[in-house]
């Protein structure tokens, strides 16, 4: 019996993170409206996380996390999956409507790396 429970959470969790994935891109700001790279299959850290947290800055305006957080500058490397793991509710809380670095990723991306973390950070 809780087997068939736990099959069914994480089943509800994917649709979650997918229907999150689908409908942060409708609302991107973009203007092709696609991730770069393209997301193919289930959301990541591989195919999609890492490239949303990255360094993606142009002219003076940062973009990405690992703008600030990558090894050397003494706050956590968010280039790195298992401290990404390890700092985790940290980020969610930063990420979260509200919190203090939304301005650094693109709309929609916050969810996205939000609904990734609630099923459970996939590598």
């Amino acid at each position: 019996m809780n087997l068939d429970r736990n099959v069914r959470t994480r089943r509800f969790a994917g649709l979650v993170l997918a229907a999150s994935v689908l409908l942060a891109l409708g609302a991107c700001g973009r203007e092709n409206k696609i991730l770069v790279p393209a997301v193919s299959g289930p959301v990541t850290w591989t195919n999609t996380i890492r490239h949303l947290l990255a360094d993606r800055s142009s002219g003076t305006k940062p973009t990405g996390c690992t703008s600030c957080h990558h090894a050397g500058t003494g706050i956590p490397d968010w280039s790195n999956y298992q401290t990404v793991v390890g700092d985790k509710a940290n980020i969610r809380t930063r990420l979260s409507v509200g919190g203090n670095m939304r301005q650094f990723l693109d709309p929609g991306e916050p969810e996205i790396v939000i609904a990734w973390i609630d099923a459970g950070t996939p590598e």
